[in-house]
Order: C-alpha cells, then structure tokens, then sequence
C-alpha cells in the first residue's frame, strides 16, 4: 500500500507544478506588454554627402550629442561607427578631464568630427 503512495507522490508534486505555471502565466498576460506599446517616433535623419566621419558632432546636450551620433552611424560604415563609439568609450574612461561623464565629454567633443575623436585617442597596445 506504502508504494502505490509513493509513485502517485511525484505526479501530485508534477500537477501542483504544472498549476503554479499556469497560474503564473495567466498573471503576466494581463499585464501590457512591451510590444504593445508604441515605439517612439523617430526623427529624420539629415542627409549627408560624403563620408558619415566628417560629420561634426554637437556636444551641446547629450540628446544633442546622440542625435548627431545617429546621423554620423546613419551615413558611415558599421566598422568605422564602432570604432568611433570605441574611441568615445576609451575617452570616457581614460581623459581624465571628462571625469567619466559624458556630458562633460560631449562639451568636450564639441565641433569635432569623428576622425577627430578617433584620431585623439592613443590606443593602448
């Protein structure tokens, strides 16, 4: 008798399980979801003729900073984009004048082209 109520033991444990799930699952449907909310309008971005790096970036405000980084990404290649964002990331950390905020590195970056950034930075070897 003892066994027949040990083997059922592990299927009560299994549906008490598959309950939990389903109950769990049934909670987060109700809430909205991420793709149900719309995506923010993006703006256009400006043309460009040329290379996307000689694009100057604005360092006036970091939405200013950004805008300007997606127009520079939007006209260059995926390579030279990274580097870029590479040569930024390395002056955040390493130009002690920035004092790791971006902010105070965008001022910094003002009026500078991308090769400019690129071309400040000593890459470490």
């Amino acid at each position: 008798m003892k066994s027949k109520t040990i083997c059922k033991l592990p299927l009560v444990i299994l549906a008490a399980f598959a309950l939990i799930l389903s109950a769990c699952a049934t909670a987060s449907s109700t809430q909205p979801s991420a793709e149900a909310t719309p995506a923010p309008t993006a703006e256009p971005i400006e043309p460009w003729d040329g290379d996307g790096m000689e694009i100057p970036l604005d360092g006036t405000s970091l939405e200013a900073f950004d805008k300007s980084l997606a127009r520079v990404k939007a006209h260059t290649s995926p390579e030279a984009y990274t580097t870029l964002v590479n040569a930024i990331d390395y002056l955040l950390v390493y130009d002690l004048a920035s004092k790791n905020d971006k902010a105070t590195l965008a001022a910094h970056l003002d009026g500078m082209t991308g090769k400019q950034v690129v071309d400040q930075v000593k890459w470490r070897k």
